[in-house]
């Protein structure tokens, strides 16, 4: 059994929330999206990426009818070709309009997104939000984030090196940045207990991991957690959108 709830705040200094959630316990769909661009674009590409991914899921539930324009990973699961798919369609989108409005030139949004089926769980994203995964008193972040600090601590570097540095949350990529995105993806099987959490930067960017382990491991209802987890955003100043969407698996 899954419960879910999913929270978004404009914040502490903005006066418009870009971002937008999808919490669709039927299909077995959840994910964020963090628009940028300016003005009202940024929201434009959120809505674009969250329906156009949400039409193509709907459409291939049928797993024994469904259309690959991008071809299909032999090594992945079903679902998880469904969300990679998705989020490539999306990209398209974005980039399509940004190309047919020049005042749209730009824009684009991040995607961090689950696929549920039974106790399997396909895990997708581009851009920085991100999926976690809280068991027994552990969080893990399951995503991985494009931006450019990311990128050089691949190379090796020391992390406190670079955590002031201008360049640090700098996306690498985002739907909508270029006519087609590498999506990253993962897959695990959930556990009675398990809890997942999908955030947007608003609010991991600014409460620490650790912080946001012990709201986890405190307890109590989703509704609860969500809440305290964005009052901690709104504490630290808050001074981007701030969502997140949690999902609790059977009893905790």
């Amino acid at each position: 059994m899954i419960s879910s709830c999913g929270l978004s705040d404009t914040g502490c200094v903005r006066t418009d929330n870009q971002d937008r959630l999808l919490v669709d316990d039927e299909l077995g769909f959840y994910a964020i999206a963090d628009g940028m661009g300016g003005h009202s674009h940024g929201e434009v590409a959120a809505e674009l990426a969250i329906s156009t991914m949400r039409y193509y899921l709907e459409s291939s539930h049928d797993r024994a009818d469904i259309s690959w324009p991008f071809g299909f990973d032999f090594d992945l699961s079903v679902d998880s070709n469904r969300l990679i798919t998705a989020i490539r369609l999306a990209n398209h989108q974005v980039w399509k309009r940004a190309e047919e409005k020049p005042e749209y030139a730009g824009m684009g949004t991040t995607v961090a997104s689950l696929l549920i089926h039974d106790n399997q769980a396909a895990v997708a994203n581009v851009g920085d939000s991100r999926v976690y995964l809280f068991r027994n008193g552990d969080l893990k972040q399951i995503t991985t984030d494009d931006t450019w600090l990311n990128a050089i601590l691949q190379r090796g570097p020391n992390y406190a090196q670079l955590r002031s540095h201008p360049l640090r949350n700098m996306l690498t990529q985002a739907a909508g940045s270029q006519s087609d995105v590498s999506v990253h993806n993962a897959a695990l099987e959930v556990q009675a207990g398990d809890l997942l959490l999908l955030s947007s930067d608003g609010l991991h960017g600014v409460v620490e991991d650790e912080e946001i382990r012990g709201i986890l491991a405190a307890g109590g209802s989703i509704e609860e957690l969500a809440t305290r987890l964005l009052g901690a955003a709104r504490t630290q100043g808050a001074p981007d959108n701030v969502s997140c969407i949690l999902l609790s698996f059977g009893d905790r």
